[in-house]
């Protein structure tokens, strides 16, 4: 498979234990690490994904004091997408029935037939079936024909075609392979995460970052190779420069705001969720950086409970 596609998205909630029972009880995803935000390390980020948080299955939660909603508009993630088993919608719309979840069946652009709804903070999710040879490594509350099996993809809400287009298919590596209804469809392989849908809404004002916002779409990088050849594309071809490295542990990334207005990383697959934790035991236990573990006794009279 193609190593490129979708590593992660990560949404701003505000309740972490009300986001928790949402994406591990509701929608059965692991919860792969518990941590905080390196820079500032009062709040919860924590990452749910698959049973072992491979890149493409990941959505990561930013726990923000105080935050007030946000507002989806242009240069948004607008929807994140997961998968799941064909034949499986009907069971999902009881299922979020059952748990006082508001959600409705639609067509996507392209036909696909689709079950959206919202988090808790509000930002706006669906489920796609789509059919996979091999069933996808799955979280622990379900069995493999019941569980989420990673992203499908994200849909950016964009004024007009722009560079953003190239990059997506001369950087990223993904082929627009179909566009109707004022949308695009470009995907980078058939397996979860390798997926984005441009849809052009013309004139439109911008989002407003906060609660029930998408901060940033993550694009895997096999290493740091992989991602310097993607950094120095960028560069070259679009004059775009990338912020400095960001180390998370698990993860080396680094940043830039696309020309569409959309917050893009470039994430390397590696180390990996289990880097600092046995694999049957991920997420279990608050997990910090070196550099903060001097302060593990104050973050935990900081911190709110999370079970």
């Amino acid at each position: 498979m193609n190593a490129r596609g979708l590593h992660h998205v990560t949404a701003i909630i505000g309740d972490v234990q009300r986001a928790a029972d949402f994406y591990a009880g509701v929608l059965g995803l692991r919860r792969i690490k518990k941590t905080v935000c390196y820079d500032d390390p009062g709040s919860y980020h924590v990452y749910y994904g698959d049973d072992v948080g491979n890149p493409g299955s990941v959505i990561s939660t930013l726990a923000w004091n105080c935050v007030t909603p946000g507002m989806t508009g242009v240069g948004e993630v607008v929807q994140t997408a997961f998968r799941v088993a064909p034949d499986s919608l009907d069971m999902w719309v009881n299922r979020l029935s059952s748990s006082g979840i508001p959600n409705r069946l639609e067509l996507s652009p392209f036909g696909e037939r689709m079950l959206c709804f919202a988090d808790p903070d509000g930002t706006v999710l669906s489920l796609v079936e789509t059919w996979e040879k091999q069933p996808a490594s799955t979280g622990p509350n379900f069995t493999a024909d019941r569980a989420l099996r990673g992203l499908h993809g994200v849909t950016l809400n964009v004024r007009e075609e722009d560079e953003t287009i190239d990059i997506l298919q001369k950087v990223f590596d993904f082929q627009l392979v179909s566009q109707r209804n004022g949308a695009m469809r470009f995907v980078a392989h058939d397996g979860p995460g390798g997926t984005i849908t441009l849809r052009m809404i013309g004139k439109s004002s911008r989002g407003r970052l906060g609660g029930g916002t998408i901060r940033h779409v993550a694009f895997r990088s096999r290493n740091f190779d992989d991602r310097s050849e993607m950094v120095e594309k960028l560069q070259s071809a679009y004059g775009i420069v990338v912020s400095d490295p960001i180390e998370r542990t698990y993860l080396n990334a680094v940043g830039f705001r696309a020309p569409c207005g959309v917050l893009f990383e470039i994430a390397t697959d590696g180390p990996g969720f289990a880097v600092d934790e046995a694999p049957e035991r991920l997420g279990q236990q608050l997990q910090l950086p070196a550099f903060l573990e001097e302060r593990r006794a104050e973050l935990a009279t900081i911190l709110p409970p999370l079970a």
